[in-house]
C-alpha cells in the first residue's frame, strides 16, 4: 500500500523536494507565479501539473507552510524509509479531500469523516498481510473501527436518514424526579 501511495504522490514529492533545495520556494497556496515557472522549467512539468502536486504535498504534509516560507515536513524527510509516514500522508491526503467534497447522496455527511478516521487501521491491516485479503474482511475490519470510534466518543449509531430527535427515546414532558438523576 505503502508503494502505491509513493507512485500516486511521486509529482508531489518531487515538487516538495524542489521547494526544499529552491533559495525562495514561494509562498502559501496558491504557489507563487514566479516560482510556478521555475518549478514547472526545473521539473519538466505544465504549471498545472506543478500546481496540483503542490497542493497534494502540502495536504499529505510533505510541504509546511510558515509564514510565506514552505519548508519540507517530516514525511518528506521520512518519505523513503518508512512506510508509515507515506501511509499517514495518503490518510491526510483523504482526509484533506473529504472535508472538500460532500458525502455522496445518501450517505451521511459523518460517514465519510468515520470512514476516514477508521482507513490507518485498514491500511496497518494491509501493509502487515502477507496476501490478499478479501473485500468482505475489510469492509468488516471498517466497521468495526468505526464502532469503536463511536463507542470512544460515546455516540449512538442513528442509522440511515434518522437524526438524533427521531432517534431520542419519548419524553413524557415531566421532570425526572432528583432520585433518578443521580442513577
Amino acid at each position: 500500500m505503502a508503494r502505491q501511495a509513493r507512485t500516486v504522490l511521486a509529482d508531489a514529492v518531487r515538487i516538495a523536494h524542489w521547494a526544499a533545495g529552491a533559495p525562495a520556494p514561494g509562498s502559501a497556496a496558491p504557489l507563487a507565479t514566479q516560482a510556478l515557472q521555475r518549478a514547472a522549467t526545473a521539473l519538466e512539468l505544465s504549471p498545472a501539473q506543478v500546481r496540483a502536486g503542490w497542493d497534494r504535498a502540502r495536504l499529505a504534509g510533505l510541504i509546511e507552510l510558515h509564514g510565506d516560507t514552505a519548508r519540507p515536513g517530516w514525511r518528506l524527510r521520512a518519505w523513503d524509509r518508512d512506510d508509515s509516514a507515506v501511509l499517514r500522508g495518503w490518510v491526510a491526503l483523504f482526509d484533506a479531500w473529504s472535508l472538500v467534497h460532500a458525502a455522496p447522496e445518501g450517505i451521511e455527511a459523518g460517514a465519510v469523516a468515520e470512514a476516514v478516521e477508521a482507513v490507518p487501521q485498514v491500511l496497518s491491516l494491509l501493509q502487515l498481510s502477507a496476501g490478499p485479503v478479501a473485500v468482505p474482511a475489510l469492509l468488516d475490519l471498517l466497521a468495526q473501527r468505526i464502532a469503536e470510534l463511536q463507542e470512544e466518543r460515546c455516540e449512538v449509531p442513528y442509522g440511515a436518514g434518522r437524526s438524533a430527535a427521531e432517534s431520542a427515546p419519548a419524553t413524557t414532558g415531566r421532570p425526572v424526579p432528583a432520585a433518578d438523576r443521580s442513577a
